[in-house]
């Protein structure tokens, strides 16, 4: 009886292994897009502010055909009135995957009085979280942590008029207001995080609105000190940002840099299903989004 029941407990762990194996090695799918910026106002020059409901419309159908294990959205979902969000956060309901905001600067340009309760509307405690799928971490960051639009308290208003005038005193031009930065206490939170996740065997995609190296000046403000954190750890395979609505890609020390399209700015139509396998970060593009096949080191 002891050698059945021992010989059952072996087949047991067995299929338990290979179905854990099986699990870690499934491609992971997720749904992106950014810079919606719905407003119900007139268009101005390349931004079609209220087509955009029909391509966040045309959007969810999209990734509600696929299997996806989760959806971002890179941040500006609206644009300059509290009101646009009656039109969009119903619409975010239709995902048939789990949905995870990223904040961004235009999310703020509402009026002041409604800015302290952004985040519980978004059913947010706070705007940089992790989410985990199977051995992948997904890490969001709060650009908005400094920032001219965002709440502040006095600590964040010293830090970030600190780090912006350094960044004019040594000719950094990505202290504008429509940027944002990292504080020192999310920075820390970040730091843990990575060290978690390279001890466990995780690896990493970092989301953030804005971008660490675009062609503009649409840089977060400590785009370089995020940089070299980020490059310490080899867990680390992407950045995923929006905000620069034109677009880019770069690679860095292995690390691959990929700055979506904006929905916004297009009559078409711009987001992204991306695949993540063992050794590849495969984005099929929508739209004006261009598709990549990203080796991952």
């Amino acid at each position: 009886m002891n050698c059945i029941f021992n010989c059952l407990a072996f087949l047991n762990l067995i299929v338990f292994s290979f179905s854990v194996y099986a699990q870690e090695g499934k491609p992971i799918h997720i749904g992106i897009f950014t810079d919606c910026q719905y407003c119900d106002c007139p268009d101005k020059e390349i931004r079609f502010y209220r087509l955009s409901l029909t391509k966040l419309d045309s959007c969810i159908e999209t990734f509600n055909s696929l299997q996806l294990d989760a959806i971002f959205s890179l941040g500006d979902m609206i644009d300059h009135k509290w009101s646009n969000y009656d039109a969009i956060l119903p619409r975010f309901k239709h995902f048939r995957a789990p949905f995870y905001p990223v904040l961004g600067n235009h999310d703020y340009m509402i009026k002041k009085q409604y800015k302290p309760t952004l985040m519980n509307r978004l059913g947010l405690s706070r705007g940089y979280y992790r989410v985990d799928i199977r051995n992948w971490s997904f890490i969001i960051l709060d650009g908005d942590d400094l920032s001219y639009f965002a709440p502040q308290t006095k600590m964040q208003k010293s830090e970030r008029d600190d780090l912006v005038n350094d960044l004019y005193a040594s000719m950094r031009f990505n202290g504008m207001i429509w940027n944002g930065g990292i504080g020192g206490e999310q920075m820390k939170w970040l730091k843990e995080q990575l060290t978690e996740c390279q001890d466990a065997g995780q690896k990493v995609i970092v989301l953030c609105h804005f971008p660490l190296f675009s062609q503009g000046n649409h840089n977060l403000f400590n785009n370089k000190e995020l940089f070299t954190l980020l490059v310490g750890f080899p867990s680390v395979k992407a950045y995923f940002d929006g905000h620069y609505h034109a677009g880019n890609y770069q690679q860095k020390q292995g690390i691959h840099l990929v700055n979506f399209r904006g929905m916004v700015d297009t009559p078409l139509n711009s987001f992204a299903e991306v695949t993540i396998t063992a050794d590849s970060i495969l984005i099929r593009g929508y739209g004006r989004e261009p598709s990549r096949r990203l080796g991952i080191r």
